[in-house]
């Protein structure tokens, strides 16, 4: 179902809330700064049943108003934090997830489930809340006023009822003069304070003239009830209400701070329309600062809010929370400056069109160097420096931080440590380094898995650490960097690691190694990514060391990466993923066989070499030379993908060998091996596109590009090509690397 924009935004804007709640739900258990972390909590809850009032969504409003009791009871010290409530928040926070995502498909949530969390929330209430006041219970956005207790040690800061009144634009329809209230609420007692409110009002070209936009802050002396305040607004549907009573709270006026428009404003004004000040007291400090200034008294006798306190007008905690609001605002207002929300599909498209003009410029520079006209040539060289920038820019933008995705694994490592009855603690390093979103999106599953893994068969049980000298508490790590074009992500664990001998055992068992084979220890290792090998006993709910490993390892590659691991048996494990940092468009090195042109990406080229005499016969009898005293293996890339254009009748494969002598040697995770190709054809920057299902079973390409000739060249898999290189014939090479034959000589291109 196709859902409207505005709604559109709102379930995207309260998943980022949601992301933000969950951080900060995670912080709590371990906090200093308790109040502060809890009140973006609470007002992340608050901000999404008021939005959700917006458009009607009434089973969110009900389930996260149920939430809200529950934090707010939290705030004023009535519910304390444990462990516990920390678990049954989490879950409310991901069934409003599940309420967000439900939107497109008319899903109003597993009303078991529901019922189960409220059952769970209501229990940690100590004793019955009042329901929130408000014009209409089904339309409710204002505070609660909460249960207070003789003992409570907050300060009382008002003898008088404060309401928080703003009107609806629909108020003048429903046939309700605004004005009325004043008469009315006379009658209950003595209005001691107004405040006009008028920042809702629009802009005059875009006022209704039906239209209401104003509110008021009133400041009311009585003996009267909550209640019968409330009843004076009970027929008009269509307002926001706060009504706090004699004797509130500081936490009343902290969340009534947090609620004004993100508008810059004064610090008198804010506790001006909170209630916390009267415009004859503020009127009284505005006077003192003048009469200080001009006696010369030093600047801080100037300041508003330290007046205040001095006066004893307004208290400390709510000076310092309305100077926290001028902060955020002015923070926000910065961020909006800076920051501006684009589609990731336009993202998309800036991206196709880069690709396209490095695709032109291309063609130009083939063009120019065919006319030999100087001017033109300053000309295309300018614009390709320009275009440069542009590719470097338009990629930039889509590079998000990674430390995004590593966030999420602070509540699986605490749910699962739970579970486990382990001790565990995630530390990150690198959060700041930055991936292609599309790359960022794909990892995500294979990083939980191979995180899963860790917690589950890597770290020990406490008891168990203790024994072997460890913290009980085990450490796991997520860290990131980039290189040469690449992004390192390492999965480290302190736990007991790997036992080579009984993975090669178990290798044996199920018939992928031979008794005959001679297997290192990184081979070892790699047999985990092996299909349905596992070492696990018993069959756990949470993971499985080598189980699904097979498809972790194929998701990778399909992101142009490579997964390997190094474990130290009663030390721990270090898995490393190396990605390309973005899958749109690469610097390549051009080279051609048969005429045809290849592409391999040039951060993986480690140099070319023009072999000599020897070296040539060498290549042409075996698969590999001796560079360096180090054997490397030789791939020729003709026969490797069966190219035939240029045979000649009757010639030998030793014979078509002989007439290249151009090797492009590559490197991807500590391997190298010898690409032998026709003609070395230089640098360029290649758009990668994806091949098709067409072309699904063909390995050892990642896409083809378009050259400034207009001729297709298809894009070298090089990870895909040195594994299946050294996985077919790295014990053959480890033999020959014995001998060390030493290298005859060669010459390098640069």
């Amino acid at each position: 179902m196709k859902i409207d924009e505005n709604i559109q935004i709102f379930i995207s804007e309260g998943e980022e809330l949601l992301q933000e709640m969950e951080s900060s739900l995670l912080e709590l258990e371990e906090s200093d700064n308790y109040d502060e972390v809890l009140a973006k909590i609470f007002g992340a809850a608050h901000t999404i049943k008021g939005s959700a009032g917006l458009f009607g969504f009434d089973h969110i409003i009900h389930f996260t108003h149920i939430v809200e009791n529950v934090l707010d009871d939290m705030r004023n010290g009535l519910i304390p934090t444990s462990s516990d409530l920390i678990t049954v928040l989490m879950r409310s926070r991901d069934y409003i997830i599940t309420l967000l995502e439900g939107l497109a498909d008319d899903f109003e949530g597993d009303k078991t489930e529901e019922e189960e969390l409220i059952q769970l929330l209501k229990a940690f209430k100590s004793g019955d809340s009042e329901p929130p006041v408000s014009c209409d219970s089904n339309n409710s956005v204002a505070d609660r006023e909460n249960a207070t207790t003789e003992s409570s040690t907050e300060h009382t800061l008002t003898d008088h009822y404060h309401l928080s009144i703003r009107y609806g634009s629909d108020t003048f329809r429903q046939g309700f003069d605004p004005a009325s209230i004043f008469q009315q609420l006379s009658d209950l007692g003595e209005i001691k304070e107004t405040v006009f409110i008028d920042q809702n009002l629009p802009l005059l070209d875009e006022l209704e003239p039906e239209g209401c936009f104003v509110g008021w802050e009133i400041a009311l002396k009585t003996d009267v009830t909550k209640e019968q305040i409330n009843d004076i607004f009970k027929y008009l549907e269509d307002c926001q209400l706060t009504i706090l009573s004699p004797k509130s709270h500081f936490s009343e006026y902290q969340h009534l701070i947090e609620q004004l428009p993100e508008e810059e404003m004064a610090l008198g004004q804010i506790l001006l329309q909170t209630g916390s000040l009267t415009s004859d007291e503020l009127q009284q400090v505005l006077n003192q600062q003048n009469e200080n200034a001009d006696s010369g008294e030093p600047s801080s006798k100037h300041l508003t809010g330290d007046l205040l306190v001095e006066n004893q007008m307004v208290q400390q905690e709510v000076v310092n929370e309305a100077l926290n609001k001028q902060f955020k605002v002015r923070e926000q207002k910065q961020k909006a400056l800076t920051f501006v929300k684009v589609d990731s599909e336009k993202l998309d498209k800036l991206i196709n069109l880069v690709g396209e003009l490095v695709i032109n410029g291309a063609k130009l520079d083939q063009i120019t160097d065919l006319v030999a006209n100087e001017e033109l040539n300053e000309s295309t060289e300018s614009m390709t420096l320009a275009l440069a920038d542009l590719r470097e820019v338009a990629l930039g933008l889509r590079m998000v931080p990674i430390g995004m995705t590593f966030n999420r694994y602070h509540r699986v490592i605490r749910d699962i440590s739970k579970e486990l009855d382990k001790k565990i603690k995630l530390e990150i390093y690198g959060a700041d380094t930055e991936l292609d979103k599309t790359v960022i999106e794909k990892i995500g599953d294979p990083l939980m898995h191979l995180i899963r893994n860790s917690l589950d068969h890597g770290i020990e049980m406490p008891d168990e650490r203790i024994r072997q000298g460890k913290p009980a508490e085990g450490t796991v790590t997520l860290q990131a960097q980039h290189e040469a074009g690449y992004i390192t992500i390492q999965i480290i664990d302190d736990g007991k690691g790997l036992d080579a001998n009984i993975l090669l055992k178990k290798g044996l068992e199920k018939g992928l190694v031979k008794d005959s084979e001679k297997l290192s220890k990184q081979e070892i290792f790699n047999l985990i990514f092996a299909a349905g090998f596992s070492t696990a006993n018993e069959v756990s709910n949470i993971s499985g060391r080598g189980v699904g490993m097979d498809v972790v390892r194929r998701n990778i590659e399909s992101l142009r990466g490579n997964v390997y691991i190094d474990s130290e048996l009663g030390t721990g494990t270090t898995i490393t993923i190396q990605l390309p940092l973005t899958l749109a468009i690469i610097d390549g090195f051009n080279v051609s066989i048969d005429d045809e042109s290849y592409i391999f990406p040039l951060d993986m080229v480690h140099e070319c070499l023009t072999l000599t005499q020897p070296q040539i016969e060498e290549a042409s009898m075996h698969d590999y030379i001796t560079l360096r005293e180090e054997v490397l293996p030789i791939v020729h890339l003709k026969e490797h993908f069966d190219i035939n254009h240029q045979q000649l009748d009757g010639e030998t494969i030793s014979e078509q060998r002989r007439r290249r002598n151009n090797i492009v040697v590559v490197q991807f995770a500590n391997k190298k091996i010898g690409l032998m190709v026709d003609e070395l054809l230089g640098e360029v920057q290649a758009v990668i596109k994806p091949l098709g299902l067409v072309f699904k079973g063909l390995s050892g390409f990642a896409g083809f590009t378009i050259l400034g000739s207009g001729m297709v060249a298809l894009v070298l898999d090089i990870p895909s090509l040195i594994k299946q290189v050294v996985g077919n014939e790295h014990r053959h090479f480890d033999s020959l690397k014995q001998k060390s034959i030493r290298s005859k000589g060669h010459r390098v291109i640069h």
